[in-house]
């Protein structure tokens, strides 16, 4: 599994850390081990035979919020992100699993997603019957993070779907509403094909495909194929999708959100799909004031310490991150923090109070007042 990934572990190893400042994970531990350096360096060990592939190192790799914030950083670009993946699904290989991970793997088998509840039965109570289109060629796939934590964001981008005359994008009715990228982050390959087989035959007669968390549309556009599991190329991230319709002067703006906005990038929305400017650009159209930026934004956006698994495998190392993504919001006075990414929307209010975390599509459906 990793020796595809040789070249960037020697690179990485021998590498004077110049992308250690960037690492959230580092950042958040102050340990050398865990920055990028540290941990490609501790595999060039293990593949040298000087390191045993033990459970310490099992849950060194699990250090890794996937964020690839550090290749943004690395004349190389080595994929440290994808190094660590595999040496998630090399300990599995190996049957070396933490308890985290296991405690994991048998709750996500009995209930086919990470939350627990009954996602479809969750979602047909927020979105009323008229959006389940059975005959529909287009879906929209709301995914688990969005159902469970934040299901005002669906019902919004169905109210907007009608305000612009959208009607032949149906809600995904199967009964398994996440696309598997958990399994695949904590390096359960095996479950997450085993789970993929079962979206991708639910998924496969649609022509297109769109849904507001960016995790699902990477794993549907660049992970599903890798397992011969090929959807439709035609896979939409929502604010994607809906920026033409503001370009063509579709969009009728009843009234300008009134605060200021602060926007933070996802990670898969930002590196991993490209998607910088669709959600800025609705954001300018629906709101009065200037929106805001990060000082770390765009390529350079710190991660809010939501993905990867790291919540589940290093919570309080999560916590520390997203509380430093914060720490930049909370200077700003009476502003809102705006995402594109139910996951970070979810993290975000898992870690604070009092704060306004809106989605880009919550402030879409405000401004036309649906």
């Amino acid at each position: 599994m990793l020796k595809k990934f040789e070249k960037e572990i020697e690179y990485c190893t021998y590498c004077p850390k110049m992308c250690k400042f960037s690492c959230p994970v580092g950042n958040a531990t102050a340990r050398e081990t865990a920055t990028p350096w540290g941990r490609m360096s501790i595999l060039y060990l293990a593949k040298k035979g000087q390191k045993n592939w033990d459970r310490e190192l099992a849950a060194l790799v699990e250090l890794c919020l996937t964020c690839m914030i550090c290749r943004e950083y690395c004349e190389h670009r080595n994929d440290v992100a994808a190094a660590m993946l595999a040496a998630r699904a090399e300990s599995i290989s190996r049957g070396i699993v933490t308890k985290e991970v296991e405690s994991f793997r048998a709750f996500f088998s009995k209930h086919d997603n990470p939350m627990g509840d009954d996602l479809h039965a969750h979602l047909q109570s927020h979105l009323a019957s008229k959006y389940f289109v059975k005959e529909a060629q287009v879906v929209y796939f709301s995914g688990c993070s969005a159902i469970y934590q934040s299901p005002q964001n669906i019902a919004d981008t169905f109210k907007i779907f009608e305000a612009l005359g959208i009607d032949y994008v149906g809600a995904y009715p199967g009964k398994i509403q996440c696309c598997g990228a958990p399994l695949r982050f904590l390096g359960l390959e095996k479950e997450f094909v085993e789970h993929a087989k079962k979206v991708y035959r639910q998924l496969g007669r649609y022509k297109v495909i769109i849904s507001g968390c960016p995790s699902c549309v990477y794993e549907f556009k660049a992970v599903y194929p890798e397992f011969d599991l090929k959807l439709t190329p035609r896979v939409y991230h929502i604010t994607e999708f809906l920026w033409p319709f503001f370009q063509q002067g579709k969009v009728q703006i009843k009234r300008q959100y009134p605060k200021s906005v602060m926007y933070h990038d996802p990670c898969y929305l930002g590196r991993y799909l490209d998607i910088y400017e669709a959600p800025r650009k609705i954001i300018d159209e629906v709101c009065r004031e200037q929106l805001i930026e990060f000082s770390w934004n765009r390529k350079s956006s710190y991660c809010c310490g939501g993905g990867g698994g790291l919540p589940i495998t290093y919570p309080d190392v999560a916590k520390t991150v997203v509380q430093k993504r914060l720490a930049e919001f909370m200077e700003k006075k009476d502003a809102v923090l705006a995402t594109a990414c139910p996951s970070c929307q979810r993290h975000f209010s898992k870690h604070s109070s009092g704060i306004e975390i809106l989605d880009v599509t919550n402030l879409v459906a405000w401004a036309l007042e649906v």
